[in-house]
């Protein structure tokens, strides 16, 4: 029963039909994560064992995907099926982790906000270091 899963936020109906199309041959499950359920545990999303109150002020707009029960080859066939398929990009993408397991949909979003900005920053002082680094005042 540990079938690969990838559960789907904020997906318009075409790219989530196309990204579960591609999904079919590689024996993956895809689920639709709705925004009231984004504050229900990772896990019991997984698990499909979890019922959310609706929580209008919670949510995000953002597309993202988490990847369940992925394997490396699995991964690499996924994320090449994107490409051959010509489906535009998610950039919000994260693996179930034993750690994550427990954080909140709300709460992965964020993080992997937090990742994004720090790879930008990242890449933006490496490209500067060899400029002179400006000073307050």
């Amino acid at each position: 029963m540990n079938m690969p899963l990838v559960l789907l936020y904020n997906l318009d109906k075409t790219k989530a039909a196309k990204i579960q199309r591609m999904c079919l041959p590689l024996k993956i499950r895809v689920r639709q994560v709705s925004p009231e359920c984004y504050t229900l545990p990772l896990g019991s999303l997984v698990d499909g064992d979890g019922t959310a109150a609706p929580d209008e002020a919670a949510g995000f707009t953002d597309e993202m995907l988490l990847l369940v029960q992925f394997t490396g080859p699995l991964l690499e066939q996924f994320l090449q099926g994107f490409r051959r398929n010509k489906i535009p990009p998610v950039p919000l993408k994260a693996v179930l982790t034993p750690t994550n397991r427990e954080w909140t949909s709300l709460q992965l979003h964020q993080e992997l906000l937090r990742e994004r900005q720090a790879i930008q920053q990242g890449q933006a002082a490496h490209t500067a270091s060899e400029a002179p680094k400006p000073t307050d005042g």
